[in-house]
């Protein structure tokens, strides 16, 4: 696949085509536009208009950019990609582990979220399960799998994820969930602020982490320059937990996490993506 010889290219001649990518999706094509500025205004009610179009640039160039890593991450070889993904505050992962205790790590579409997941298989001494959904294209989700299981991370449908965890209790696991996009289907959810929207969160990660007692880490990820990025663990909650049907407050506490990480790195995060589609009762 065409996909697969661009990844065999050196990533600094890659970023030549950013700039293309970046004219084509944000000038020509204006993919979701509308929907970035309208998520960017309200989130930043004090920016002026002109600092939202500066900011709505950003983001899409940001997102060329991680396009092209993507590609680059179906290829790149573990070496290279050790030196530009460093971790931050990885001792309070390896003390769970040497604990003998699985994890479950939460994170959000920030950084390069892709390159997150390679990361946390490459880095991790135990099986990282790492859930996703099946893509619509059968060749796209067949590519997606090769790349997200190249350093040894493992994949789980969203839908398999607690008979994964119930199958699996005696046994170490990392369990690694991107839970900041709109929650599907009519399911228990936790309603907070965000970004100046009443939105709804999954609470599936913080009935797991109840069941399975595991810790809960919250997993940012940031651009420090061009092709390199940093990971930093910041601990939620542990057990043992207070079971409470009618309040989530490990949920919450995601929920601040994800938003100060926002508001720090405004570009950094998949603002295209229809988060608020549905409007919350």
């Amino acid at each position: 696949m065409l996909f697969k010889l661009f990844a065999k290219l050196p990533l600094p001649l890659l970023y030549t085509l950013s700039g293309p990518i970046y004219f084509v999706t944000y000038h020509l094509v204006r993919y979701r536009r509308g929907i970035v500025r309208e998520h960017l205004s309200t989130a930043f009610p004090t920016s002026s208009e002109k600092e939202i179009c500066r900011l709505e640039k950003r983001y899409y160039r940001n997102l060329a950019d991680v396009t092209v890593e993507v590609v680059k991450g179906m290829a790149i070889s573990e070496a290279e990609f050790e030196a530009r993904v460093t971790h931050k505050n990885y001792d309070l992962v390896k003390g769970f582990i040497d604990q003998g205790k699985s994890l479950l790590l939460l994170s959000s579409h920030s950084g390069n979220w892709e390159w997150l997941q390679l990361a946390m298989g490459l880095q991790l001494p135990i099986l990282v399960e790492s859930i996703y959904k099946p893509l619509h294209s059968k060749t796209m989700d067949r590519v997606f799998y090769e790349m997200r299981t190249r350093f040894g991370a493992s994949l789980v449908n969203a839908v398999d994820l607690m008979g994964e965890v119930i199958k699996n209790r005696k046994k170490q696991r990392a369990y690694a969930i991107l839970a900041d996009q709109k929650p599907r289907g009519s399911g228990r959810c936790h309603y907070t602020d965000f970004l100046n929207r009443d939105t709804r969160f999954f609470v599936g990660p913080e009935k797991i982490a109840q069941f399975a007692k595991l810790p809960i880490i919250y997993v940012r990820m940031t651009r420090v320059k061009r092709g390199y990025y940093e990971i930093e663990y910041q601990l939620l909650a542990e057990p043992p937990y207070e079971k409470n049907k009618d309040s989530y407050p490990v949920t919450e506490l995601y929920a601040r996490a994800v938003e100060s990480h926002i508001l720090q790195h405004p570009d950094s995060w998949l603002w295209s993506n229809r988060r608020w589609r549905v409007r919350n009762p």
